[in-house]
């Protein structure tokens, strides 16, 4: 069964949406739906390329950022996922519409969207209803430990 993608809109430009890994074949309908850029949030060892290349043959832009667990995030990979929130920021700036996933779109999907969220300023109470209106899911597995990590990642 294909993925529900729910885009919102957010900041009163692009949009954005939450999930658990697509499937390779799932991909294209990306296509369908909007999409511009697809946020891939796996380890190494998970072997995400197969996404990226999928996705960047469907025309879409690919960025992947190698976090392995959302509870032991390194010094490098704080770098880059700030690195990251910022762009995908300028990107729904720009009136793109971005997925961001992990393996179950829970935690660092979470996170991600989080940092995203509270770098524009929102405060905790309108990013996790936001993260809500895009994944229920997602916003129930924010605990506050998850949080806390994300406030740092922005």
């Amino acid at each position: 069964m294909a993925l529900n993608y729910n885009f919102v809109q957010i900041l009163g430009a692009g949009r954005l949406a939450l999930s658990q890994r697509p499937k390779v074949k799932e991909i294209k309908d990306l296509t369908n739906v909007g999409c511009d850029q697809l946020v891939t949030i796996l380890s190494v060892k998970d072997r995400p390329q197969n996404i990226g290349a999928e996705v960047e043959a469907c025309g879409l832009q690919w960025h992947w950022l190698k976090v392995a667990n959302a509870n032991k995030i390194s010094d490098q990979e704080r770098l880059l996922f700030k690195s990251l929130v910022h762009t995908v920021y300028a990107a729904i700036l720009d009136n793109k519409s971005v997925l961001v996933h992990c393996s179950a779109g829970l935690h660092r999907t979470g996170m991600f969207a989080y940092a995203l969220l509270r770098h524009a300023n929102l405060d905790q109470a309108e990013a996790l209803e936001i993260i809500g209106q895009m994944r229920p899911a997602t916003q129930e597995a924010l605990e506050d430990k998850y949080l806390n990590l994300a406030e740092g990642l922005y």
